[in-house]
């Protein structure tokens, strides 16, 4: 069984206009006037599919097609999705590409006669950018995530309140699993020439205020063996950093984006150094054991490390993997495990629902960029393998264990 493949390119492309010009890219975040537009016509699609559809408080919109009217009404819900909001100045296919995918799988099986005996869905969840309320605004409702006192501003910004939030949250026992069909945002899978990455799981993320103190004095007039310079020693610190993770494991990774310079004057030594280390990886306890390398070889050399996020790692379910792996290999595509550095909505679906995600290439590793592009042959493979996963599941496969 094939999608139509022209009919999803069609809609992506449709989409992707909205809030798009060339100069830009597409800018349609969350409860933009283009963002709703975009809703709009997703909407749309979804009841041409033939789904029920409803929108929460929050703004995600669910699209449910019932069990077979031969099935069990009781049975689970297969779910599908991604998001439809964008980062300012972004691409078209990152999120769309998932939520529209799913929409395509259900017209396809339709049209196929094919009587599902569970429930589908498809779920666009809102603000997954976090560019108005924070990210993975609407999934974290969805799956009943703690409410954050940093949401609150936003939200009534949004007119939305509290219990609103609250009012999004599913159950889920009511769901079978969960399946995330996105672009890489990487370029992984390029490079190693696949067309199919089956997600092992999302990075954790660790993050790190950093205050390097030193002395300011005149520049001209201080010699350099009389010097210290904070900058100086915050750039030594920085490539002890980076060639610790990379002596550490090959799937870390460090970041340092952002450096603040005191007093900051051209003729003035630097007297205080503040940045933010960000690592992401597989295992929290890889991270940890470079912060404290880190911590051991500079904290007497006027450096101070202070913990300001952790976010563990996500795992995707074992089941739901193998699931795509056979589906990839029986449709004779190549494939491999791979991790995700970025986050997805299915760091909070995988709290209530066992959930998965498959990765096809993006070219030249871009993402969040207007010149983002995966080629209409990967989106059909990928297309493919979900729908075939998607078939598998509603058979029962999840059973067989």
């Amino acid at each position: 069984m094939a999608i139509n493949i022209d009919r999803l390119m069609e809609s992506i492309f449709t989409l992707g206009n909205i809030g798009f010009d060339e100069e830009n890219g597409a800018n349609r975040m969350a409860y933009s006037k283009a963002f709703f537009m975009g809703r709009d016509y997703v909407e749309e699609l979804m009841k041409e599919a033939g789904l029920k559809v409803e929108i929460d408080k929050v703004g995600n919109l669910i699209g449910t097609l019932p069990a077979h009217s031969d099935g069990n009404e009781m049975e689970k819900i297969i779910a599908m999705g991604s998001h439809i909001d964008t980062v300012p100045n972004g691409g078209i296919y990152d999120g769309a590409l998932g939520v529209l995918a799913g929409i395509e799988v259900i017209r396809s099986l339709r049209e196929e006669g094919y009587k599902n005996k569970h429930p589908l869905q498809v779920i666009a969840f809102n603000e997954e950018e976090g560019n108005v309320v924070g990210g993975t605004f609407g999934s974290k409702a969805f799956a009943g995530c703690k409410f954050e006192k940093s949401m609150v501003e936003p939200m009534n910004r949004q007119n939305i309140t509290e219990e609103d939030f609250d009012s999004c949250r599913k159950n889920g026992v009511d769901y079978l699993a969960y399946f995330e069909y996105h672009i890489e945002q990487g370029g992984i899978l390029e490079a190693k020439r696949k067309t199919i990455g089956i997600v092992e799981g999302i990075f954790g993320i660790q993050r790190y205020t950093t205050k390097i103190t030193g002395k300011a004095n005149h520049a001209g007039s201080t010699p350099m063996f009389l010097r210290n310079d904070a900058l100086e020693t915050a750039s030594r610190l920085i490539v002890d950093l980076m060639d610790t993770v990379r002596k550490t494991n090959d799937t870390m990774v460090c970041t340092v984006g952002t450096l603040q310079v005191k007093p900051g004057a051209v003729n003035v030594i630097p007297g205080e150094v503040e940045l933010v280390i960000e690592l992401r990886d597989k295992s929290m306890t890889e991270m940890y054991r470079v912060v404290e390398q880190i911590k051991e070889r500079w904290t007497d050399k006027g450096v101070e490390i202070e913990r300001l996020i952790i976010q563990p790692e996500t795992p995707c379910d074992n089941r739901l993997k193998e699931i795509l792996k056979e589906c990839a290999d029986q449709l004779e595509l190549d494939n491999i495990p791979i991790y995700s550095g970025a986050g997805h909505d299915v760091i909070n679906t995988s709290m209530i629902i066992p959930s998965c995600l498959l990765f096809i290439p993006s070219r030249d590793g871009l993402s969040h960029h207007r010149n983002e592009f995966s080629s209409k042959e990967d989106i059909k493979a990928g297309g493919e393998v979900l729908l075939e996963a998607i078939k598998k599941v509603d058979g029962g496969k999840l059973n067989e264990n």
